[in-house]
């Protein structure tokens, strides 16, 4: 038997919506935005269910700026295009494709495309041994963002889910759906 996207088993990401946290700035809004495709957080048809990760893919325009911020989930990306100078904690450098990164939990991290095309990365979180909470942790942001990126201090999830808006220009949503406990959502 065939089965189609979206099946427990697979899925496909040209199906899934970009998204984005109604909770930020214009700026950061028309800049970073994510689809979710495994976990929780990926409550669109088509998505695979799983309680103890969540997976998808990230995009931030040329010249983007994502500010420093942390969550209680341990985290990883994997550049695929483009090029940033990312900061983990204290170390900062320069992220290209092939490039794997780890953010452990409540390690403050921000990137900042420096390249001249949109940086894209492959995200995951997971519940280390099983503890599926911290996936429904707070984003908390850790530095002041440049004046046309001011964010709120700490995000809570349940907020950003309940916050839905307007498609933009690059379809998104308006909905910060990566991580779990977010009602009707990440």
């Amino acid at each position: 038997m065939k089965t189609q996207p979206g099946s427990p088993v697979h899925t496909a990401a040209d199906q899934a919506e970009w998204q984005v946290s109604a909770h930020y700035p214009d700026d950061l809004r028309r800049t970073c935005r994510w689809k979710s495709l495994v976990g929780s957080g990926a409550k669109w048809v088509g998505s695979i269910p799983q309680k103890d990760v969540v997976m998808g893919i990230l995009e931030l325009d040329e010249g983007g700026y994502y500010p420093a911020h942390a969550h209680p989930a341990p985290e990883l990306y994997f550049v695929t295009a483009g090029e940033a100078e990312w900061t983990v904690g204290e170390e900062t450098f320069t992220a290209r494709p092939g490039v794997a990164i780890y953010h452990a939990p409540h390690t403050p991290h921000r990137m900042v495309n420096t390249g001249s095309e949109t940086l894209r990365a492959i995200w995951f979180w997971w519940a280390p041994d099983g503890s599926a909470e911290v996936l429904s942790g707070e984003v908390y942001f850790t530095e002041a963002a440049p004046p046309s990126l001011l964010l709120p201090r700490t995000v809570h999830f349940a907020d950003i889910a309940t916050n839905n808006h307007s498609e933009d220009e690059h379809g998104a949503t308006g909905r910060d759906t990566r991580g779990r406990g977010r009602e009707g959502s990440s």
